[in-house]
């Protein structure tokens, strides 16, 4: 784990830290749309764009950052906590049940997603909603949308932010005792602001699993519950084919 030398001891800098990739995100994926770029297109396919454009470069890019500043080196592994390594076997079988508590609890849990969105944030255009009917595409866009929802949001982003938001952050706030992991999922659930109606819901839903990783002291089992979480999207895209 990280020593005390390093933990992150200011809570402005922990919040900007966790929400300010979020909000570039936003804020890049409202312009898009704004300017109709890739009009008629699936927005999820504009919503990985602009992850491509503002997460990667933030968040790779402050990993970098420190690595170079505190080890004189672009080797991020060796500022990240999390490290502890587990058999194969326990891999599978703590991914597969991971996936399975988060996948039932965020089931379970969208009527109150559906009703906080109606109800809370009515207000939002649903030109702005990344969930479509994605029936009503053909099958040449549900293809761009399958390989962006496969690279984009089931390899890259998840992996990127599980090294920021847990080997990085989440490894660096002990000082906060019992509480750092809420905190730490409570910060990354509202960083999602371009799904707000979804923040209790992840929450909820996260908790258990990254109390169990952080007890685990694992970050790739953190990488692999997200992925294949994410993959789950992928599967529905290509059942529409």
């Amino acid at each position: 784990m990280i020593n005390n030398e390093k933990e992150i001891r200011s809570a402005w800098k922990l919040i900007i830290l966790h929400l300010f990739p979020g909000v570039v995100l936003s804020i890049v994926y409202t312009m898009l749309l704004k300017e109709g770029f890739l009009e008629g297109y699936p927005k999820i396919v504009i919503l990985g764009l602009a992850g491509v454009f503002s997460i990667i470069p933030l968040e790779l890019g402050y990993l970098f950052y420190v690595a170079k500043k505190e080890t004189g080196s672009f080797n991020i592994q060796k500022i990240l906590g999390l490290k502890s390594k587990m058999k194969v076997k326990e891999y599978i079988f703590y991914t597969l049940s991971l996936f399975l508590v988060t996948g039932i609890l965020m089931t379970v849990l969208k009527p109150l997603s559906n009703t906080i969105l109606s109800t809370f944030f009515s207000w939002i255009p649903n030109s702005y909603n990344y969930v479509q009917d994605m029936t009503v595409f053909n099958r040449n866009l549900l293809i761009i949308s399958m390989l962006v929802s496969f690279f984009i949001f089931t390899l890259i982003l998840p992996i990127i932010e599980e090294l920021y938001f847990r080997g990085y952050l989440l490894a660096r706030m002990k000082w906060l005792g019992k509480y750092r992991v809420f905190l730490n999922v409570l910060l990354f659930s509202v960083y999602h602001f371009w799904s707000p109606w979804l923040i209790i819901s992840r929450i909820i839903a996260m908790l258990p699993l990254y109390y169990f990783v952080y007890k685990k002291d694992s970050l790739k089992l953190a990488i692999f519950v997200h992925c294949l979480c994410n993959f789950t999207d992928v599967v529905v895209i290509i059942t529409l084919l």
